[in-house]
């Protein structure tokens, strides 16, 4: 059984990046809060707010962005539009 799943950023300052091994996604606005993990719904959506991302060798925090994200076939892809503070 598969336990973990795979993320892809799209960002104009660091181009595409992918993570694999990852346990959940966070996803915190005004409108929702969202807890990704494997084998979620396929989910598509805009947001402003906050994404965390967790899994076995990485933790990444991005506070104040806007963009754009789809979870399918346990891939998590996110486009940041906006910056954020790092």
């Amino acid at each position: 059984m598969n336990d973990h799943f795979k993320v892809r950023i799209f960002e104009l300052n660091h181009g595409l990046r992918e993570y694999d091994d990852i346990k959940l996604v966070r996803i915190t606005s005004n409108d929702y809060n969202l807890l990704i993990m494997v084998d979620y719904l396929p989910i598509l959506g805009e947001f402003d707010g906050n994404i965390d991302i967790k899994g076995k060798d990485v933790d990444l925090s991005y506070k104040n962005i806007k963009g754009f994200y789809m979870n399918s076939n346990n891939v998590f892809s996110l486009m940041i539009n906006e910056g954020y503070d790092e």
